[in-house]
C-alpha cells in the first residue's frame, strides 16, 4: 500500500475513530434522505454545535455529503466510499493471512 493511501486511510479511521462521528455515522447509515444537524443530535452526547463540529469533520474526509438549502444543511453518508476504503483494509488484512496459511 502506498504512502500516500495510508496517509489517506488513517485520516479517515481517525474521523471514524471519535464516538459521537462514529454514532453520526451510525444515525446515516440508517436514514434514506438527507439529515439536518439537528435531526442528527439525538444520537450524540454533545449540543447542535458540537454535532456541527463533528459533522464538518466527516465531511472533510469525504465521509459525509452535504447539500445546501438557503440555510439548511443536509447530511448524508457516502456509503459507497467509506465501503470501499474500509474493504480494500480488510481485503489487504484477510490476504496477509491467507498467505500465511
Amino acid at each position: 500500500m502506498e504512502q500516500l493511501n495510508i496517509d489517506h486511510l488513517a485520516r479517515l479511521l481517525k474521523a471514524l475513530g471519535e464516538v459521537n462521528r462514529l454514532s453520526l455515522v451510525c444515525q446515516l447509515c440508517d436514514c434514506v434522505t438527507p439529515q439536518n444537524a439537528m435531526c442528527l443530535c439525538s444520537c450524540c452526547s454533545v449540543d447542535a454545535s458540537g454535532v456541527s463540529r463533528h459533522l464538518k469533520v466527516l465531511t472533510q474526509e469525504g465521509v459525509v455529503s452535504v447539500e445546501k438549502d438557503g440555510r439548511e444543511r443536509n447530511y448524508s453518508l457516502n456509503r459507497a466510499y467509506v465501503a470501499n476504503q474500509l474493504r480494500e483494509l480488510a481485503d489487504r488484512i484477510e490476504s496477509v493471512r491467507e498467505e500465511a496459511s
